[in-house]
């Protein structure tokens, strides 16, 4: 049975996997203890070790429901027969989800546990996909689709994997440096630059990628 249905079948598993999910979110995976679980949950320290058996375990589920969350802001914008704008859609769906969830887009790809280990990270030319966590592989196909549908068709696989990697490297480390406080007022301007200058790297005209950008952008407003 999976997690999901797992939570689904067990009220209590449910109710402490969207505590834990709400104090990580709101005070960080350091807030997660098991006192502090049962206590925000309204059940006992025993109720979190017989549903997940380790604190570790319930931080692994969150990590798990966050990537569900992040994929659906991924496509929130939709597919349209524009696809250079649908990709800029994703890279600033992706941005405003990191920086309005910090704390636990730092959990998502930062945390590591005997839970959460390098079984869930896959290598992306030989798996297709940098991980095997299910909602974890579905945003990375939700981007790495995007940049299908953009790229010229006689593309081969190899390279659109790796497109997709850059494309995914560079979002994230927008990301990260907005969340550490790095870009300052910066962030929208660097961000537009980033995800232009990544386009016109690809081979598109500048101007049409600005063109692009500024599509997406009113489509995201």
């Amino acid at each position: 049975m999976s997690e999901g249905k797992e939570a689904k079948s067990d009220p209590v598993r449910a109710t402490l996997t969207d505590a834990a999910y709400r104090l990580i979110t709101e005070e960080g995976i350091e807030a997660l203890t098991v006192r502090r679980l049962a206590q925000e949950a309204g059940t006992s320290t025993m109720a979190v070790y017989s549903r997940f058996g380790s604190i570790s375990a319930v931080a692994s589920e969150v990590s798990e429901r966050a990537f569900v969350d992040f994929g659906a802001a991924l496509t929130v914008a939709g597919t349209t027969d524009d696809p250079l704008a649908d990709l800029m859609c994703q890279g600033l769906a992706y941005l405003r989800f990191a920086t309005a969830n910090p704390l636990l887009y730092t959990l998502m790809f930062q945390y590591t546990s005997k839970e959460w280990a390098t079984s869930h990270r896959k290598s992306l030319l030989q798996e297709g996909s940098p991980t095997d966590s299910v909602s974890g592989r579905a945003a990375f196909t939700a981007m790495a689709e995007t940049v299908r549908r953009a790229s010229p068709a006689d593309t081969d696989e190899t390279a659109l994997l790796i497109h997709a990697g850059v494309v995914w490297s560079t979002v994230h480390g927008l990301a990260m440096l907005s969340i550490a406080g790095h870009l300052g007022g910066a962030h929208d301007l660097v961000a537009r630059s980033g995800l232009v200058t990544l386009a016109a790297g690809y081979g598109v005209a500048r101007a049409e990628a600005e063109a692009a950008f500024a599509r997406a952008e009113k489509r995201m407003e």
